[in-house]
């Protein structure tokens, strides 16, 4: 079964569930897929849709932590991480916001270069994507995305087994480590993006407190403008919407043929010209031509 089916299984096949956890979607996805429960982790990261904190990094430590330890299978992980929940919405938002670029890369992936699935070779994986988790949860990082892009590759060449697109997903992943490294971790680095954090904070509280205002106003308008987000528009979205049914053919309008009209007016213009007879008065021909008197019995 290809990752885009695994996915857009964890759906259809709970489809009363409101609010998932994170172990209903560990048992959809199978506990001998842990590479396919990564690539789910990491997409929350990618698409700008509300989650709790902690979904993404959480299990995605977890997980790798498994590959770190060489098992091939998931098995029990942390009560506090397996009761972590997300909406129905924000689920298929971010499953159905990221399926087409799965099935196309679906199409050109495919089995090859099979030391990477050597035991050695897992271990290694597992301790990159443990620090690409940890990087994610270090907030004053600003590479977020991309070392959740990294995951999601290598999860992805991994589920597909495809040896080619995991070693890209290493590469990606090493490079944005090593800026990490590099720029975030000296005095002047961690001022400065100190410093961005709190004016973000900062101007993040006095647009609340401004749409406040404004709503006591009555600028209702105004409020909502102030407290906009991209992610509303994205949320608006209902991927889970059944398509309209179209109209039964019995139901449409039949047309009539192009002579029925034409038979229907000659109809009514032969009608028109016949004569009226009415009992103890003279015959009228209706086309004028002629006005006679009926011989009386």
């Amino acid at each position: 079964m290809r990752t885009s089916e695994v996915l857009r299984g964890v759906l259809t096949n709970n489809p009363n569930v409101k609010t998932f956890s994170v172990e209903r979607i560990l048992a959809s996805i199978g506990t001998e897929r842990p590479e396919t429960s990564l690539l789910m982790f990491s997409i929350p990261a990618l698409v700008p849709v509300p989650s709790p904190r902690g979904i993404v990094t959480l299990p995605t430590g977890a997980l790798a932590c498994h590959m770190l330890a060489g098992k091939q299978h998931l098995t029990t992980l942390p009560h506090f991480i397996t009761q972590l929940t997300v909406s129905r919405k924000t689920l298929a938002v971010a499953i159905h916001a990221m399926l087409p670029i799965i099935e196309a890369a679906e199409r050109i992936l495919r089995p090859r270069w099979g030391w990477i699935n050597h035991h050695i070779s897992r271990r290694a994986i597992g301790l990159l994507l443990f620090l690409l988790a940890v990087a994610i949860a270090y907030p004053l990082s600003g590479f977020s995305v991309l070392h959740a892009l990294s995951i999601f590759v290598v999860s992805l060449g991994l589920a597909e087994q495809d040896g080619a697109a995991v070693l890209l997903g290493v590469v990606a992943g090493v490079i944005s480590l090593a800026i990490v490294f590099s720029a975030g971790f000296t005095a002047r680095a961690l001022r400065s993006k100190l410093v961005q954090a709190v004016r973000k904070f900062a101007k993040k509280l006095g647009k609340q407190v401004l749409a406040q205002f404004a709503q006591d106003l009555g600028y209702r308008g105004l409020a909502r403008l102030l407290t906009f987000k991209w992610t509303d528009i994205l949320m608006s979205w209902d991927p889970e919407r059944p398509a309209p049914v179209p109209a039964h053919p019995s139901t449409r309008l039949r047309r009539l043929p192009a002579d029925h009209t034409f038979q229907s007016h000659a109809l009514l213009l032969r009608r028109s010209r016949e004569a009226i007879q009415i009992p103890g008065m003279p015959r009228v021909d209706q086309t004028g031509a002629r006005v006679g008197e009926q011989a009386r019995v």
